[in-house]
């Protein structure tokens, strides 16, 4: 992995549907933005589904990026992408079972 500057973010939800859903909505958004993605210079990106916390519904995304430039030109598109309101974003880091994973180039 080429990667300079990674980032990872977790998703709780108040039920496994919530959860469920929300995976569908980022493989969409991997399928549309991915490639731009890819170009802006992102290396990989990685979606888990948290093991290690019973009783929780949470999610968390590993972003790796090839560089400062490309992670600021990542937020750009990143921050142009439909938001779901109803499921915050919750800082906190995790062990997870990968459930999607992108890597550019391959």
């Amino acid at each position: 992995m080429d990667a300079k500057l990674m980032s990872y973010n977790q998703l709780d939800f108040p039920s496994k549907a919530h959860m469920e859903s929300k995976i569908r909505e980022i493989e969409n958004q991997v399928n549309r933005y991915g490639e731009h993605m890819a170009a802006a210079g992102l290396v990989s990106f990685t979606l888990t589904q948290v093991w290690n916390k019973q009783g929780k519904f949470r999610l968390g995304s590993y972003f790796a990026y090839r560089d400062e430039k490309a992670f600021v030109d990542c937020q750009k598109i990143l921050n142009g992408m439909p938001q779901d309101e109803e499921n915050p974003a919750i800082e906190n880091a995790d062990r997870g079972v990968v459930v999607l994973n992108f890597e550019a180039g391959k």
